[in-house]
């Protein structure tokens, strides 16, 4: 190039493919670690299937739950779903045990009280 030749105003082809290679790497850097993070907790979900009906109760969970999550997409985690399913049963028995109480109140007298 001599000095009477005008520089290209827009960067050329070659620097933009590297700029997007650029700005999207991250985002393939992720998806990769997301579904090996999915596959490594999938393979933990299958071992539960080993357990159990109480062993798999102590910790909240039922079979139906176990093989539901395993079910899904290979690329969701399963691990998430049945946190989520465990989690969710649990406020529903301690919303039960609530409930029981409060009604346990309102028609039997409380001990120590004068009637």
């Amino acid at each position: 190039m001599d000095a009477s030749t005008p520089l290209p105003k827009s960067p050329a082809p070659l620097a933009m493919l590297a700029n997007a290679v650029r700005t999207n790497a991250g985002v393939v850097v992720a998806f990769v670690r997301a579904t090996w993070k999915a596959r490594r907790h999938r393979r933990d979900v299958v071992r539960l299937l080993q357990l159990d009906d109480h062993g798999l109760a102590d910790i909240g969970l039922t079979r139906g739950d176990v093989v539901a999550v395993l079910a899904g997409s290979t690329f969701d985690d399963p691990s998430t779903r049945l946190r989520i399913l465990a989690v969710e049963r649990r406020a529903g028995r301690r919303a039960q045990a609530r409930e029981r109480l409060t009604e346990g109140a309102v028609t039997a007298p409380r001990l120590g009280a004068r009637v």
